[in-house]
């Protein structure tokens, strides 16, 4: 199952808020991540991860990217700010505070999506003034709760 990776920051996070997390895989930048119900994003690579990278028709592999001084398994986390994330049945009509919930399996994030059902609270949607949205795209405030999304 392919990890869910931000395809941007619009509100950044803030670095006394960052935290370093042990993983079970490698994980890339903004991949979004859930650790004991509570919500991050890979700040940066987990320290063993690698990358490719195409160059006239060439790759190279095995590219290390990985945060310094991390652990093979360990990430900087993120656990405020926003970023913008695939989200299913987000639109252009999605309300700000609306609640945005991890589908997790085997304790990874799945995906990203407004039901509720047996889902985990990850985040609000934060999309900024002006912000063009997408269907099937959101930018999420992560680690916000119910009481965010209520106006508390």
């Amino acid at each position: 199952m392919a990890d869910v990776v931000s395809t941007g920051e619009a509100f950044s996070s803030t670095d006394a808020q960052r935290e370093v997390w042990t993983v079970t895989d490698e994980v890339a930048v903004g991949t979004a991540l859930i650790n004991g119900g509570r919500a991050g994003v890979a700040y940066t690579a987990s320290g063993g991860h690698t990358s490719s990278e195409t160059i006239a028709g060439m790759t190279v592999s095995g590219i290390a990217d990985g945060g310094v001084g991390l652990d093979a398994k360990q990430v900087s986390v993120a656990t405020d700010g926003t970023y913008e994330f695939p989200v299913t049945g987000a639109g252009p009509s999605t309300a700000n505070g609306t609640m945005v919930y991890a589908v997790v399996a085997s304790g990874k994030i799945t995906g990203l999506t407004l039901t509720a059902g047996t889902n985990t609270p990850w985040g609000v949607v934060n999309n900024p003034q002006d912000y063009v949205a997408e269907s099937g795209v959101a930018c999420v405030k992560i680690g916000a709760t119910n009481n965010i999304a209520a106006g508390s």
